[in-house]
C-alpha cells in the first residue's frame, strides 16, 4: 500500500494538493533531492540546525542544501550534474558533528542503471561512463552492455554527469 506525502495547510486550503502537477509537487518535496555525502550518514539528524560548513567546505562544489519547504529541509545532499565526488574528506573536517575518528572509506550510494534509457542496452555503442570510473567498477559485457560491479562501486557519481542521456543515478535512503 502506497502512503500519501505529507501536505501542508497552504496546499490543502488553495487545492494544489487535488491537481496532479499539485500533487507530484507535494511528493517531491517528500523525497531526497540526492544521496547524502560521504560520512554524513550518522549525523543527518544534526545537519537541519547547523551552519551547513560542508556545503561551503566542498571543493567540487556538489554538496546542496535542501530548501526551507522540504521535508529535508537544512540536510545536505549531492548534484552531480557537473563533477562527482573526490572522497577528499573536506566536508567530514568541515562538520563538527561528525568525529574525525570515526572517518572511514565512505561510499555514497548504490549506483543504478536504467536500460531502457542506456544507449549501450539498445543498441549504440556508447562508453561515456567508463572512462570516468576510477574504481573500475562499470565494465562492458559480450554484448557491448554495460555491467555494474556492485562491490567496486564507491558511489563517487563521477559517471553520472558525463551519461548522454541520464540513464545512471545514486540511490542511497536519507
Amino acid at each position: 500500500m502506497r502512503e500519501h506525502p505529507d501536505i501542508d495547510r497552504r496546499e490543502l486550503l488553495t487545492g494544489s494538493f487535488l491537481t496532479r502537477k499539485g500533487r507530484e509537487s507535494s511528493e517531491r518535496r517528500q523525497q531526497p533531492l540526492g544521496p547524502k555525502p560521504p560520512w554524513h550518514h550518522a549525523v543527518m539528524e544534526a545537519c537541519a540546525s547547523c551552519d551547513q560548513a560542508c556545503a561551503a567546505a566542498c571543493p567540487e562544489g556538489i554538496i546542496r542544501i535542501h530548501p526551507d519547504d522540504h521535508a529535508y529541509a537544512g540536510r545536505p545532499w549531492l548534484q552531480f550534474s557537473a563533477t562527482g565526488c573526490t572522497f577528499c574528506g573536506d566536508c567530514a573536517e568541515a562538520c563538527l558533528a561528525i568525529d574525525s575518528h570515526d572517518r572511514k572509506l565512505a561510499t555514497i550510494g548504490v549506483l543504478k542503471l536504467n536500460t531502457a534509457s542506456c544507449l549501450a542496452w539498445n543498441g549504440v555503442f556508447c562508453m561515456s561512463c567508463i572512462g570516468k570510473c576510477d574504481a573500475r567498477a562499470l565494465q562492458m559485457d559480450e554484448r557491448r552492455r554495460l555491467v555494474i560491479e556492485d562491490s567496486l562501486c564507491t558511489g563517487c557519481g563521477m559517471c553520472i554527469h558525463v551519461c548522454p542521456v541520464n540513464a545512471l543515478s545514486i540511490r542511497s535512503d536519507l
